[in-house]
Parts: structure tokens; sequence; C-alpha cells
């Protein structure tokens, strides 16, 4: 057979089978006298399955790599991995879907219900006139939005949290004095003195965290970068505090 032939009997193009030759994924088969190519019976076979295993998700290399493994071992391996790939796939499509119906069956609300029903509770104990209760949803807002899968659990915590007497008062008092930091220089003793005062129980808000969560829900770098974005455009000495605070809980103060 002639390259045209063999490559319509596997159903791709020429081009397609030089490629192989030229990558080395299909070998050089012998040539006629009038130096054509001249493909036989095994040349379609190996041509077949590496058509086969690039429709199965496998890349070149790894198609080349089965091709030349004659036990077959190797290629169930990389079958493996692609199978356990295409499954994680789709588990976020499911996924992404079910927060789609989510939204849907909302009337087109977008954040968790677990989010409207945590604002609903931090509303009413800051009251709707607080000046930092705006601060407060867009900080909210964020983190439902960029944890998804944990936002769920996170409302539920705070929930509880704002439910218990001692730490719910002790939210509004630092609310009262993270506001008053607004007019103060960043150097102010009043600074340090909230970040300690807040960073003490900060441990006690960890506790409440369900092992649900697991480790990601201390992630230090998923931390900074929620950080960095709620102290842009804040006043110095609020940016301060927050990321003194920081500091301490992550130390375990």
């Amino acid at each position: 057979m002639r390259i045209g032939e063999v490559a319509a009997l596997a159903g791709v193009s020429t081009r397609t089978v030089r490629h192989y030759h030229h990558i080395g994924l299909l070998p050089e088969p012998r040539r006629r006298g009038n130096g054509y190519r001249s493909y036989d019976l095994r040349d379609l076979v190996l041509l077949l399955r590496a058509r086969r295993l690039t429709e199965l998700g496998l890349g070149l290399d790894e198609v080349r790599d089965a091709l030349a493994d004659d036990s077959g071992v190797e290629l169930a391996e990389i079958l493996a991995e692609l199978d356990a790939d295409l499954a994680a796939q789709q588990h976020r499509l499911q996924v992404q879907r079910d927060r789609i119906a989510a939204v849907l069956a909302a009337g087109g609300e977008t954040r968790s219900p677990e989010l409207v029903a945590a604002l609903k509770e931090l509303t009413a104990v800051l009251g709707p006139d607080h000046p930092g209760l705006e601060r407060e949803k867009l900080i909210a807002e964020h983190v439902d939005a960029t944890t998804p899968d944990h936002a769920p659990y996170v409302w539920a915590v705070y929930r509880k949290m704002l439910a218990d007497s001692e730490l719910r008062e002790r939210i509004v008092e630092v609310n009262r004095r993270f506001e008053q930091l607004a007019d103060l220089a960043s150097t102010d003793p009043a600074v340090d003195d909230l970040a300690r005062d807040a960073g003490s129980y900060g441990q006690a808000i960890k506790s409440f965290l369900p092992p649900e969560l697991g480790e990601e829900a201390g992630d230090p770098a998923a931390a900074r970068r929620l950080l960095a974005t709620v102290t842009a455009g804040m006043a110095p000495a609020q940016a301060r505090c927050l990321t003194l605070m920081f500091e301490y809980w992550q130390a375990g103060a």
C-alpha cells in the first residue's frame, strides 16, 4: 500500500502519517525501487492503534512509548493515569453543574445560602449602620467566591461564633476599635494593642473549625492572598493591624 491508501484505511491524513514518521511514533516502512514508501498490514495495525490511543486522550509521546512496549504494561499504567485524570475532570464538571443548578434554583443569587445567612446574622450583631459592615461583607464574599468547596463549613462556623455571646461581644469590640484606627498613624501603640488582643483569641476561633476543612483551612499562602486583597486601599494603621493579627494567629498567640 502507498501512503494515501494506508492513511485512508486508518481514517487519518497523509500529513498525519508523515508527522508520525518524523517524530518516531511510527517506524519508516520499506521503500520501493522508485523511492515511494510501501506499507503492509503491520504498518496499518500500528497506525490504527496510534489513532485509537490519541482518541483516548494520550499525548503523542505517550502513544510512541505505548506502541514500543510490546508487553502492554506501560500502556496499562498510562491508561490508568488517564482514567484517573478523566474521573477528576468529570467530578469537577459535576461540581460546577451543581453550583449552576443551585444559583438557578435561588433565582440568580450567586452567593452561597450559608453566606447569605451569615451576613444576615452579622448585620444583626453589628447593626446596619456600622461603618465596617460593608468591608466585612466584601471580605466574606471574597472568601465565598475563592473557596466555594469550603464556604459552607466556613459560614456555619461563622454563625456559630456569632451565636457565642462572649465571642460575639469581642467581635463587636474589635470592630469598634478597628474603625478608630483609620485616623491614627500606623506606628500608634493602639495598632499593636488591638492586634495582640484580637490575636489572643485567634485559637478560640480556630477551635470552631470542623475536621472536614482539613489542612487547607489554615493554608498560610491562601490567608496571605486574602490579607493582601483585604488590606488594599485600607488606612495604613488598619492594614498594619490586620497584618499583625494574621501573624499572631499564625504563631498561635
